[in-house]
């Protein structure tokens, strides 16, 4: 019954309100965390096997754009070694016959010692002052544009590709290198540009890869200029989201990675491969709801899976419900019936649950409530018969009280005033012991018992021993102490203390306040004795009220560290030491 109780906040609740939260911690719970979590990793795991995949993709585009490009690399470098264009750029203040000649000549060894790639819309070369030596003549472009490519080729010690929009409304992709010296890269003397259709990559290369819907690849350089991109409504030659080219920059020179980034108000995959030879970028983008949809495709099923369990659980909560509250509704009505005096009803639960069990021992209760009634009945009848018969036994204090008195009034006349003083003490402390029911008297009222008792040892032991009383406080008079502690120790120190020599002893009882305690202690300056460990020693079959009896009824009735404590020595006389608590009549109960 002292056992501490945990989780007891749950009982202002009803057994049905527990067992939904009960439901809810675990199956609902658990069952959302699962679908939650299922989701998380069949997530990631997507994502990573897309990553990889668009990784080996994006490998295989490399691959391909490379092979495709040297073709037109191989185009460009012939045009750039080419002696008859060399000569013709060293050539200055040409006359247009000597022109003429020049590009025939050129166009000859175009013709017949150049592989021309299908592709290639145009082969322009521009001397280093920007005038064009040489031009195929099937599309041109705006001069900005020019301007571009050759400052580019003046700063940049290596091909230049660029996006331009040609004359004709087409897109295309230029190749420019710098034209030098016969046997010198010292000196630029020229440059050479080749038109590339940008359908070669953007239909031939990137298309037939067969991206989902919102993707894209784009090829691109390194300062984000777009060259050609697989969604058309991307702005060609334009350079993309600084975010996502910071992003890439960050993870170079890793060839490749992947990353997750905000477009547009919507998170998208990212995944780059870097060409170092071409010192340009493969980027594939794929927004995250194409890769979760597949995801949520399948999370829809788990709800499904889920919300049967849960309406499964359910289903047997409320079975659970039913086979726990059906007998405890019983028990109420049971409890009901009895308290309104109905002694004979029973619940008579023949399962083998803890419930059935329960409602068993509450049956026996009734059984034993109905016995101890009947009991209770005969035993009133029984009490009136002894009513009378206490009637008579009360008559035995009086009439040994007025026995007393008249044996003290002959003694009185007698002029024998020990006797007479002996019988009134013995009166005196037969009525305090015999009427007086308390279990607690005052120490004023044990001190009279004792005076009492000790003019009754007078008559026998006449002039053998002195007592004296001594109380530092008054109010201490008034404290309550069990009944006749002290009178067991006067007797032992009177019959077992005192000489055979004729020495007159003295007996001294002190009462002081020491802290919350008092302290009632009875010396004498008699024979003493040898105290052995276990005079004190508890005995629960001791029933004379000797001085370990006083011990023992201390420790019952207020605890261990209240007692008897003796201290003597043969020859050195008593000490009887009472430590008790501070009691009085209005804090007692």
């Amino acid at each position: 019954m002292g056992k501490k109780h945990h989780f007891q906040g749950f009982r202002k609740f009803s057994i049905k309100t527990r067992l939904v939260i009960a439901l809810l911690m675990i199956s609902i719970i658990p069952l959302a965390g699962i679908s939650g979590y299922s989701f998380h990793i069949f997530s990631v795991a997507l994502q990573e096997k897309l990553s990889a995949s668009i990784s080996q993709t994006l490998s295989m585009i490399n691959l391909n754009m490379v092979s495709e490009i040297e073709k037109y690399q191989y185009l460009c470098g012939s045009i750039c070694i080419s002696e008859e264009i060399k000569e013709g750029l060293l050539k200055k203040d040409m006359t247009d016959m000597e022109k003429n000649q020049a590009i025939n000549e050129i166009q000859s060894m175009i013709r017949n010692k150049i592989i021309y790639p299908a592709q290639a819309k145009n082969i322009t070369v521009y001397d280093t002052e920007g005038n064009i030596f040489y031009d195929l003549g099937y599309d041109g472009f705006y001069q900005e544009d020019v301007d571009k490519i050759l400052s580019r080729l003046e700063e940049q010690d290596q091909d230049v590709w660029a996006y331009v929009h040609t004359y004709r409304d087409r897109d295309i992709l230029v190749l420019g290198r710098r034209i030098y010296e016969q046997y010198s890269k010292s000196r630029v003397i020229g440059y050479t540009l080749i038109s590339i259709e940008e359908k070669i990559f953007s239909k031939t290369v990137l298309e037939p890869v067969g991206l989902s819907d919102s993707s894209n690849i784009m090829y691109m350089n390194m300062d984000g200029t777009v060259l050609s991109s697989w969604n058309r409504s991307i702005s060609l030659g334009k350079k993309i989201d600084k975010e996502l080219m910071k992003r890439i920059g960050e993870m170079l020179p890793k060839k490749t990675d992947s990353f997750s980034i905000q477009e547009d108000g919507e998170e998208q995959l990212v995944t780059y491969i870097y060409n170092k030879n071409l010192n340009q970028l493969f980027v594939y983008t794929m927004p995250y709801h194409y890769i979760n949809s597949e995801v949520y495709a399948m999370l829809k099923q788990i709800l499904v899976v889920v919300m049967l369990l849960v309406l499964l659980c359910i289903g047997i909560v409320a079975m659970v419900y039913q086979g726990i509250m059906s007998p405890i509704k019983r028990m109420l009505e049971f409890c009901k019936a009895l308290s309104h005096g109905d002694l004979s009803v029973r619940i008579q639960d023949n399962h083998k649950d803890e419930l059935s069990r329960l409602s068993g021992s509450m049956d026996h209760m009734a059984d034993t409530i109905e016995h101890l009634m009947a009991q209770q009945k005969a035993q009133e009848e029984r009490k009136r018969e002894l009513e009378l018969q206490m009637l008579q036994y009360q008559l035995n204090p009086h009439f040994l009280f007025n026995t007393l008195n008249s044996l003290r009034f002959v003694a009185a006349m007698h002029k024998d005033l020990i006797v007479s003083d002996g019988i009134q003490a013995l009166s005196s402390l037969l009525q305090n012991t015999l009427t007086n029911k308390n279990e607690y008297i005052t120490i004023r009222e044990e001190l009279e018992n004792l005076e009492n008792y000790f003019s009754i040892l007078r008559i026998r032991y006449a002039g053998s021993f002195e007592y004296s009383f001594h109380v530092e406080e008054d109010e201490l008079l008034s404290c309550l102490v069990p009944k006749l502690i002290l009178q067991p120790l006067a007797e032992n120190s009177v019959m077992h203390g005192s000489s055979d020599d004729g020495t007159v002893m003295e007996i001294q009882i002190t009462c002081w306040r020491e802290e919350d305690h008092v302290v009632i202690e009875l010396s004498d300056d008699g024979k003493g004795f040898k105290v052995t460990d276990d005079a004190l020693a508890p005995r629960p079959e001791r029933k004379k009220i000797g001085v370990a009896n006083v011990n023992d009824r201390i420790q019952l009735n207020f605890g261990r560290e209240y007692g008897l404590k003796i201290d003597s020595q043969p020859g050195e006389g008593t000490r009887c030491t009472l430590t008790l608590p501070e009691l009085y009549a209005d804090s007692l109960s």
